[in-house]
C-alpha cells in the first residue's frame, strides 16, 4: 500500500449516517475522512472550497464538471453514493484522469418498495386520510383497487424490473416502454447473457411506444435515466395523452417531468394526480408552485433511503477506495477508458 495518506471528502449524507464501519476501516488504513459542512448536493463553489486538498470524494449529486476538475488537481476518484451519475461530466472526468464509480444495485429494492408505497397511497388516498386525521377530521376517500389495472413502466432496468415483479403480485397488468431493453431481450443479448428470471418477467409485459403507454395506463411510473434525450420526456403533450383517471409516479429523476406541465395537468384535472419523490431543483424551494398544486403527493427524495440500501451504498463507496489503495482497478467504473489513459491521476497510489 502507498505510504501517502488519502484524504477523502464526504458530501453524501448516507455514508456519514450508515457508513461508520467503512469509515473506521479507512481510518485504520491511514485515510483522513472529512465531512462536508453541509450535505450534498453542494453548489459548485462550496464543493471546490472543501475538496481542494482531497484525493477522493464520496459524492452526493454535486456538480462534477470541468470547472470543478480544473480547480481540483489532486482529485483522483469520485465514488458516487448511489447509481445516478447525471451530475458528473464523465468525458471531462476521463480527460482529467479522474475515476468515477457508482453503486448500481444498492438501491433497487428500496426504490421499488417505495414506488409501490406511493402507488398504493395515490390509488387508495392513504396520504389524504392521514392529513384528515391529523386535522381532527373523519371522512371517506374512495379509491381504486389495483387488480386488473395497467401499470405503465417507462424504463425497464433494475428498478423497473423490481417494480414489475412486485406489481404482478397485486394483479396489475404491465406495459413497458424501453426500446433498448426490448431489443436486447428479444435478441437474447444483454451484456452477453440473459437472466432466466428477466426472460420470464419480460414475457408477461406488453412492450409499447411511449404515447401508447401513456394512453393505456392507469398508473405511469418512471424509471428512465436522466439524459439530454429524456429531459422532460413527460411534458404537456404527454400529460394530454394520459387518462383523466391516471396517476404519475416519479422516483427516478426530476428532470424527466416538466414541472410546469405537471402543475397544469393536476390543476385542470387532465390527470387524477401524481406522486413525486424527485425534482429538477433539490431541495425543492419552499415557495415552489409544486408544493401548493392540488392532488400531488410530494416526498423529499427518499425512495433510496432504507437502512439496508444506505449500508450497501456505503460499502460500494468504500470498496473502490480500498481497491485504489491496494493497487487494483475498481469495479463499477463509469468511465473505464480512464483506466487506460496516460492522464490517470491514481497511478501514484499503485504498488
Amino acid at each position: 500500500m502507498s505510504s501517502t495518506p488519502m484524504r477523502i471528502l464526504v458530501t453524501a449524507q448516507a455514508f456519514a449516517v450508515s457508513g461508520s464501519a467503512f469509515r473506521d476501516k479507512l481510518g485504520k488504513l491511514g485515510c483522513t475522512i472529512v465531512d462536508s459542512e453541509t450535505w450534498g448536493p453542494l453548489k459548485l463553489d462550496r464543493l471546490i472550497d472543501q475538496a481542494r486538498d482531497c484525493d477522493a470524494i464520496v459524492a452526493a449529486i454535486d456538480p462534477y464538471c470541468e470547472a470543478a476538475f480544473d480547480a481540483l488537481p489532486r482529485l483522483k476518484l469520485i465514488a458516487r453514493c448511489g447509481i445516478g451519475i447525471d451530475s458528473v461530466d464523465l468525458a471531462s472526468a476521463t480527460e482529467h484522469g479522474i475515476i468515477v464509480t457508482n453503486v448500481p444495485d444498492a438501491m433497487t429494492d428500496a426504490v421499488a418498495d417505495y414506488c409501490m408505497g406511493l402507488l398504493l397511497s395515490v390509488a387508495r388516498h392513504i396520504h389524504i386520510g392521514y392529513v384528515c386525521m391529523q386535522a381532527g377530521g373523519w371522512a371517506e376517500y374512495p379509491g381504486v383497487e389495483l387488480r386488473g389495472k395497467t401499470l405503465g413502466l417507462v424504463g425497464f432496468g433494475r428498478i423497473g424490473q423490481a417494480v414489475a415483479s412486485r406489481a404482478l403480485g397485486f394483479g396489475l397488468k404491465l406495459a413497458v416502454h424501453d426500446p433498448w431493453m426490448q431489443t436486447a431481450i428479444e435478441s437474447g443479448k444483454l451484456d452477453g447473457k440473459l437472466d432466466g428470471d428477466l426472460v420470464r418477467l419480460a414475457s408477461g409485459v406488453s412492450w409499447m411506444d411511449l404515447n401508447e403507454l401513456l394512453e393505456g395506463s392507469d398508473f405511469v411510473s418512471i424509471h428512465a435515466p436522466n439524459t439530454p434525450k429524456t429531459r422532460h420526456m413527460i411534458d404537456r403533450q404527454g400529460f394530454g395523452k394520459m387518462r383523466r383517471t391516471a396517476y404519475l409516479i416519479n422516483t427516478a429523476r426530476g428532470a424527466l417531468v416538466d414541472p410546469a406541465a405537471l402543475i397544469e395537468a393536476v390543476r385542470t384535472g387532465q390527470i387524477a394526480g401524481a406522486a413525486m419523490d424527485v425534482y429538477e431543483q433539490e431541495p425543492l424551494p419552499v415557495d415552489h408552485p409544486l408544493r401548493s398544486a392540488p392532488n400531488l403527493l410530494l416526498t423529499p427524495h427518499n425512495a433510496f433511503n432504507s437502512h439496508e440500501a444506505a449500508v450497501r451504498m456505503s460499502q460500494g463507496c468504500y470498496e473502490p477506495i480500498l481497491d485504489i489503495l491496494e493497487g487494483r482497478n475498481p469495479t463499477s467504473v463509469c468511465n473505464p477508458d480512464v483506466l487506460r489513459s496516460d492522464s490517470l491521476r491514481v497511478k501514484q497510489w499503485r504498488l
